[in-house]
């Protein structure tokens, strides 16, 4: 296990560095922290680690003179600077004194990954050189070449202590570099949380290396490996002169079933066509990955080749696939798919009134009427046509919204279900299926959400003027949503005539009037600011009858619709 220090003088940004890296995943161990460079300094000269992550404005002894005592006392040692945008300067003059790379806050959780991987790559190169070992590591090669090298930028080459025999800087042969391959990225059609990751692709590497012999006249080679901080993922390279298409067709089809005898799980594969020079597969694997975000839900064992819509395995063949069914947590969206003014939307919008319907039953506490209302919004965003990718940006934003609503009210996702904004996100990002999403959202943040409610019934005057602030507050955010006082009370636990007196006893104004009052005003602000016509303005503060709202601005105002824009117009 590698160990890793964290130098900073703000405790928060420690702790968070300290919750991001993969410890497990990447053989690391937590050596120790420290909030000053005089402190860090002494530390590390006791423990020696081979990483350290450090910022470079500290009181005291600063980390630009930090990195020169250590480099003298630890010249093995790999830093990592972590500073502002601000000091970008003060960093590049920190590169100059060895750091070995930087990162900006807010730090980013690709970019950590990315510095990592690289890091160990340089730690396991040394060793490499260190060792005198001219053997490579093939199995690790396909590995490092996507995921510890920056993509996109070829590695440099040296012929240091491999016996003349170049190498790149991650440690992969620089011979590699004139053979060409094509990747196979298979995604799982359905997520699942136990993955033997390393025992799923060992036993793929043997069983396709066995059948080498009937694929492209046995004259290739296989390398498989799995992605990290995913679940599922797998990559195979195939290094090879020549791929024919309906030799590829078949090696694919023998792919799917094998890792669905493996996994129990069925996948669809993505791939770019045509090999290319070793050098270009990490951009080959970003493209495939693109490639695969634009599948639609409905589709599994499916294929997608880059520049290609997706087609299934079995197309055109008459059978039937051997998939995993989405199963029961699919039924009740699609039952709620007809004749709901909800979901009429494409697959490339989003679903926001939807959003804002479950968003105000989450607020009011009522358990059945949130499920439901999320069964409507996960219909329209999560639907057969609905493609991977949407479905991950509808439901990032979802997360985002309960996050602003949380935080307006002084909570936020971190303390009311265990798991922060970024945590979700991230959940989101390695889940390929809707039924994953679906479990994520609706049985893990929405139940925390709902039973961690401040719906008490009232016990003071103080916990009554809260709930009257509380429904002005609802008002204020979801006044173009039905709203009854009767829905405001039950969400609360009171009764609703208790509800009515105190909500006039505190504003003035009986809650029909107050609500009637508050459209009325933000009706007014769009005729200002906005070329809205009349009956879409209408629609915006919560009335679906244009001649109601009508009838109810001329009361309220004592002008017609008309008469009130003309002198807009007039002022103007």
């Amino acid at each position: 296990m590698r160990q890793v220090m964290v130098v900073d003088d703000e405790r928060w940004i420690r702790r968070g560095l300290i919750g991001a890296i993969p410890w497990e995943e990447l053989g690391l161990t937590f050596a120790g922290e420290a909030e000053d460079g005089e402190d860090a300094y002494h530390m590390a000269l006791r423990l020696k680690p081979e990483l350290m992550f450090l910022d470079m404005r500290m009181p005291g002894l600063d980390g630009r003179e930090l990195l020169r005592l250590l480099s003298a006392e630890l010249p093995e040692l790999i830093t990592i600077v972590v500073s502002g945008y601000s000091d970008f300067e003060y960093t590049k003059e920190a590169i100059k004194h060895n750091a070995f790379d930087y990162l900006l806050k807010p730090l980013k959780k690709e970019e950590l990954y990315a510095v990592l991987n690289k890091a160990l790559a340089e730690l396991e190169r040394r060793e490499r050189i260190r060792n005198g070992s001219e053997q490579l590591e093939l199995r690790n090669w396909l590995w490092r070449e996507l995921f510890a090298v920056d993509a996109g930028v070829d590695g440099e080459v040296s012929d240091a202590g491999h016996g003349g025999m170049a190498v790149r800087a991650d440690g992969t042969a620089a011979g590699w570099l004139a053979a060409k391959g094509l990747l196979l990225v298979a995604w799982p059609d359905r997520y699942t949380e136990d993955c033997e990751r390393h025992a799923v692709t060992e036993r793929l590497q043997r069983l396709l290396e066995q059948e080498r012999a009937f694929y492209f006249g046995g004259a290739w080679s296989l390398h498989v490996t799995s992605a990290p901080a995913s679940r599922g993922e797998l990559v195979l390279c195939l290094v090879s002169e020549s791929l024919d298409g309906r030799g590829l067709e078949r090696l694919i089809a023998k792919l799917q079933a094998a890792v669905r005898e493996l996994t129990g799980t069925s996948y669809s594969v993505g791939h770019a066509g045509q090999p290319e020079p070793i050098a270009r597969l990490p951009k080959q694997y970003r493209r495939i990955k693109q490639a695969l975000g634009g599948k639609r839900l409905g589709e599994a064992e499916a294929i997608v080749r880059c520049g290609e819509p997706a087609r299934r395995e079995d197309e055109g063949r008459g059978r039937v696939p051997d998939n995993v069914a989405f199963g029961q947590a699919d039924e009740p969206a699609a039952a709620l798919r007809q004749d709901d003014p909800l979901l009429r939307t494409s697959a490339a919008a989003y679903p926001r009134e939807a959003e804002q319907a479950l968003l105000m039953q989450l607020q009011l506490g009522n358990r059945n009427a949130s499920l439901e209302a999320f069964d409507r919004w996960f219909a329209a965003a999560a639907g057969d046509d609905a493609t991977v990718d949407e479905m991950r940006r509808y439901a990032a934003m979802l997360v985002h919204a309960l996050e602003k609503q949380l935080q307006e009210s002084g909570s936020s996702l971190g303390e009311r279900c265990g798991k922060s904004l970024l945590a979700c996100t991230e959940h989101i990002g390695v889940r390929q299926d809707r039924w994953s999403i679906r479990q994520l959202l609706a049985e893990e943040l929405l139940p925390s959400l709902l039973s961690s409610g401040a719906a008490q019934a009232p016990g003071s005057s103080g916990q009554g003027e809260q709930v009257v602030r509380d429904i002005q507050r609802l008002i204020q955010l979801h006044y173009a949503q039905p709203l009854s006082l009767h829905q405001l009370a039950e969400g609360r636990f009171m009764n609703a005539e208790y509800v009515s007196r105190l909500f006039k006893k505190m504003t003035g104004s009986n809650f029909v009037d107050y609500l009637t009052d508050y459209r009325i005003a933000k009706a007014m602000e769009l005729m200002q600011s906005s070329a809205c016509k009349n009956y879409e303005i209408a629609k915006r503060v919560g009335y679906e009858d244009y001649r109601y709202f009508s009838q109810i601005f001329k009361k309220k105002t004592g002008m017609t619709i008309g008469e009130y824009r003309s002198g807009l117009e007039m002022k103007q």
